[in-house]
């Protein structure tokens, strides 16, 4: 599993970063923000490089973060991966993503959510899964979905744009038969995802920025609406993002939560967290 992850090439492109700094600007400091942080970084980079310098800089060779797979300091290997011999680990930041799309410039990052708070959340929501359907937006590598595979959930789906992820994750779930048997990832964008009939438990671990979060947001509340039926909507960190999913009143809170991980997971945890908060929400179309 080693192996194949280190033939998976995650490599910024620079008018594609460069575009992805100032979407990323937007949604922290608005637009007007955005733009006066771009004029003062654009006339700093004129008076030291001059026009042909600042070109090439922004276009051709443009400085790249700092960014990599593995963790800034040693991390002990992740339990959830060393238990199933797989590879969920490790931190891609949205900028090595390479997807052509106009979600694809939207997208976050990944890193794997903690199994041991996933369990607890799961755990925590009122439904009985054997009637649910248990849907990852954003999967990514699929530790969402290989953890909530725990549950008696007759069918979970994964729905990831980026096409190497998608690999990594099929590699994963061929790894255990019950997970072939029920879990499919799908190379889809969220945007447009057709929701499957029946139940649904929807999982969401900060995968987008607000502009595509409105827009899956807006595409589950259609389908929903056209097709009624029993929906919950889990949300994992980032309380920035609860305004945006309060301005869809068929969401309905009904609980956050912060969990504790355990020590385990505390030990290979990317962030250094020691607890993580998710969000339940109830579909309620009446609202």
């Amino acid at each position: 599993m080693r192996d194949l992850v280190l033939r998976m090439r995650f490599v910024p492109n620079p008018p594609i970063l460069l575009f992805r700094r100032l979407v990323r600007s937007i949604d922290k400091n608005g637009l007007r923000g955005a733009v006066g942080r771009s004029y003062e970084r654009l006339a700093h980079s004129l008076a030291t490089h001059g026009v042909r310098g600042t070109l090439d800089r922004a276009f051709v060779k443009a400085p790249v973060p700092a960014v990599s797979s593995e963790p800034a300091k040693p991390r002990l290997p992740d339990p959830f991966d060393v238990a199933h011999g797989i590879d969920t680990s490790g931190y891609i930041s949205g900028a090595e993503m390479q997807s052509v799309s106009m979600s694809a410039l939207y997208t976050t990052a990944y890193v794997g959510f903690p199994s041991s708070v996933l369990t607890q959340a799961i755990a925590d929501v009122p439904v009985s899964p054997e009637t649910f359907t248990f849907v990852d937006l954003g999967c990514g590598k699929g530790r969402a979905l290989l953890v909530a595979a725990a549950f008696p959930f007759p069918r979970l789906l994964g729905v990831e744009l980026v096409p190497d992820l998608c690999h990594i994750a099929r590699a994963n779930i061929a790894t255990n038969p019950d997970w072939v048997s029920r879990v499919t990832v799908l190379n889809e964008d969220a945007t447009t995802f057709s929701y499957p009939d029946g139940p649904l438990l929807v999982y969401l671990f900060h995968p987008f920025l607000a502009p595509v979060l409105r827009r899956v947001l807006a595409n589950l509340e259609r389908q929903l609406r056209r097709s009624p039926r029993e929906t919950y909507v889990l949300y994992a960190r980032n309380p920035h993002y609860d305004e945006v999913l309060r301005r869809f009143p068929f969401l309905h809170e009904i609980s956050e939560t912060s969990y504790l991980l355990s020590p385990e997971d505390v030990a290979a945890d990317y962030f250094d967290m020691t607890e993580e908060s998710v969000t339940l929400y109830s579909v309620d179309l009446c609202r």
